[in-house]
């Protein structure tokens, strides 16, 4: 699927106060604000906070609250991704379950 939604990476789809807020309360408060914005805006907040390490877990909070389809639009093949690993529960569960079935030795950088 094409994404149709925003192009700019760097605009916030959301004031900088209410991005404030969420930033501040718990992870399990992000549902009530985050329910209160319109399906596609906060798709869009989604979207931009998980391509922010530092946001990661808040957009991956509001991804859970989005449907598949929403993200999808917004981000394209990787909005779907979003939602799958919203959906697993973190994204560390899903990167062990991609790692469990790779072939290859993980790397280290360790020196012995």
């Amino acid at each position: 699927m094409q994404p149709t939604g925003s192009t700019d990476l760097e605009a916030c789809p959301v004031s900088d106060d209410l991005l404030k807020r969420l930033l501040d309360t718990t992870l399990s408060a992000v549902a009530d604000l985050g329910g209160q914005l319109p399906e596609p805006q906060r798709a869009a907040l989604a979207v931009y906070c998980y391509r922010r390490a530092h946001f990661r877990k808040l957009g991956l909070t509001l991804a859970a609250l989005c449907s598949r389809q929403s993200l999808a639009i917004e981000a394209g093949h990787a909005g779907e991704l979003i939602f799958r690993q919203a959906t697993a529960g973190s994204a560390h569960e899903l990167d062990k379950d991609i790692r469990h079935r790779s072939t290859k030795a993980p790397v280290s950088l360790h020196v012995v």
